[in-house]
């Protein structure tokens, strides 16, 4: 009884915070994000991760895809894993200490993340308080390069030393804030005209 309530909150966190990035990514409604299917056949190298970004098509065509009027959307960069840490009640000494599942965390969506070459992040609810993303401090260190100086408060962590993982806390509503959600965007539609570019010009080469 136990697991299925703790089951029911996992998909509950998994549908809030799918909701957050949809109304950050998707602010023209033109699309949302879904939590991952639990089916077998899912190809995690397209869209790892708990969410999965979704674009609304005009077309009927997308449905054998993804049981719905949408295509996986390439654009977005980030592949999230969802975890409500419901043993939690305090920011610091649940974070450091030595039971402290956020090393294998991080480990577990790097690892999930490696082969669709998408950033990994771990999206977790603190008890009773905020969603809170965790992330490499080298891939924190690469978002700085475009987006600036972070708004908000930044944490961070070391295991296994110089040699070992460096990850950085941030809280969510800070992150949403901070990524001009725009030019991922923009970079998908630009990857989407070269490849038409590209196949336009095929024949004329072959031609030639």
């Amino acid at each position: 009884m136990k697991q299925g309530r703790q089951k029911q909150k996992s998909n509950a966190h998994e549908r809030s915070i799918a909701a957050i990035f949809t109304k950050a990514f998707y602010e023209d409604g033109d699309g949302e994000f879904r939590r991952t299917p639990m089916s077998g056949g899912w190809d995690k190298r397209a869209a790892p991760g708990d969410l999965i970004p979704l674009k609304f098509m005009a077309s009927q065509s997308a449905q054998s895809e993804t049981g719905m009027n949408a295509v996986l959307d390439a654009a977005f960069p980030f592949s999230i894993e969802c975890k409500n840490w419901k043993d939690v009640k305090h920011f610091f000494t649940g974070l450091y200490s030595a039971e402290s599942d956020i090393f294998n965390w991080m480990q577990q969506s790097i690892s999930d993340a490696a082969p669709s070459g998408k950033t990994p992040v771990v999206v977790f609810k603190l008890y009773r308080s905020e969603n809170v993303v965790l992330i490499q401090a080298r891939d924190f260190n690469k978002l700085r390069e475009y987006f600036g100086l972070f708004p908000g408060a930044v944490y961070g962590a070391t295991k296994g030393g110089l040699e070992g993982m460096a990850v950085i806390f941030i809280m969510l509503k800070d992150f949403i804030e901070w990524i001009d959600w725009g030019f991922y965007k923009l970079q998908g539609k630009a990857r989407y005209i070269r490849s038409i570019v590209k196949s336009d010009d095929a024949p004329d080469k072959a031609e030639g």
